[in-house]
């Protein structure tokens, strides 16, 4: 494992500037999720670090030595696409072993290395298949596979569950955060999903225009974001632009909340649909107008004097208000204002 230290970083294609100013310090064996809309510079980012492509301006460091100018093989990264990138004429045991061929590792070691890691991912049984009779999580694992055999210093992964079904994303999850703890490596992971960001990373750097917007833990990140677009594209919440005065806080369909300590003059809060609390009642001030069933949770869609909010809760016993429904409306004791 090994410290990875980007600096200043610039990286344009034609008109277009992918990254921006990015700055990162990856601490030894933590693991770091990219995360943010496609186009946003994360996989740029990504490649830099693994020589598949070089900044314009800025440095790479890995392990205290500086690697920006170098061809990959000369960095010691372990590299997993979205597409697999496996060679189909190629056995399983022969695609992960083609790396350590590269480097020429003497044969008895190649054969040690590549039986542990195939152990490693549970693909023993395997080895003498070609992808083409595995199923699309066997192929990831192979591709998994042949990114540590290699015992590098960095493990970078690039949207690799994307084009699995949701169960089977949900089981690799567990895999791949599972090993990575039990080898300790390095790991940066890029992604969109910020669900897999979530269950993931040590360390979530939410990205935008080649930016970082915020970076921060997963749990700081959901429930108290700085940045609007945090709040927003790490799931669902409710943007409200309250005003606050004389100790008051008050809402835009009219509702006030007393003894309020924040900061005053116009604020932006941010409410997850899961901290709002919603009930019948024939004067409230909002209306249901939708409601969707999405298994463990309801999700009811309201409208609060024209302001469009989310309401969600979870459990058995969650009563469903139909559409049409006035109710009144619960707010948390501990509101997020947005910086």
């Amino acid at each position: 494992m090994a410290r990875v230290l980007l600096v200043d970083l610039h990286k344009r294609f034609n008109a277009t500037l992918a990254v921006d100013n990015f700055s990162l310090d990856v601490a030894e064996g933590e693991f770091v999720a990219l995360l943010g809309p496609s186009g946003c510079g994360k996989t740029t980012v990504m490649r830099m670090i693994a020589g598949i492509a070089e900044p314009d301006s800025g440095e790479i460091a890995i392990g205290g030595r500086r690697v920006d100018g170098l061809s990959p093989e000369h960095r010691n990264v372990g590299l997993v696409f979205q597409s697999y990138a496996l060679f189909p004429h190629m056995t399983v045991e022969a695609n992960i072993a083609f790396g350590l061929q590269m480097r020429r590792v003497p044969r008895d070691e190649m054969r040690r290395r590549v039986t542990a890691v195939l152990d490693m991912v549970d693909l023993s049984q395997l080895a003498k298949r070609h992808p083409r009779q595995l199923s699309g999580g066997q192929q990831q694992r192979v591709a998994l596979a042949r990114a540590l055999v290699t015992e590098p210093d960095v493990l970078l992964l690039d949207e690799p569950l994307s084009n699995l079904d949701a169960k089977l994303r949900e089981h690799l999850r567990e895999d791949i955060r599972n090993l990575q703890r039990r080898l300790g490596i390095t790991t940066i992971y890029v992604t969109h999903d910020q669900s897999e960001a979530l269950a993931l990373a040590d360390r979530i750097v939410v990205m935008n225009s080649g930016r970082i917007v915020e970076e921060g833990g997963p749990r700081d990140l959901y429930q108290t974001p700085r940045r609007r677009f945090t709040a927003e594209f790490l799931g669902q919440t409710n943007i409200l632009a309250a005003t606050a005065s004389d100790g008051t806080l008050h809402f835009p369909w009219g509702g006030e909340r007393s003894g309020w300590n924040g900061q005053h003059g116009r604020l932006d809060l941010s409410i997850r649909p899961e901290d709002i609390s919603i009930e019948a009642e024939a004067t409230g001030p909002a209306v249901v107008t939708d409601v969707t069933f999405l298994g463990a949770d309801i999700e009811h869609k309201l409208d609060v004097g024209g302001l469009t909010m989310r309401a969600r809760a979870s459990g058995r016993g969650v009563k469903i208000l139909p559409v049409g429904t006035r109710i009144t409306i619960s707010l948390p004791g501990d509101l997020h204002v947005l910086s």
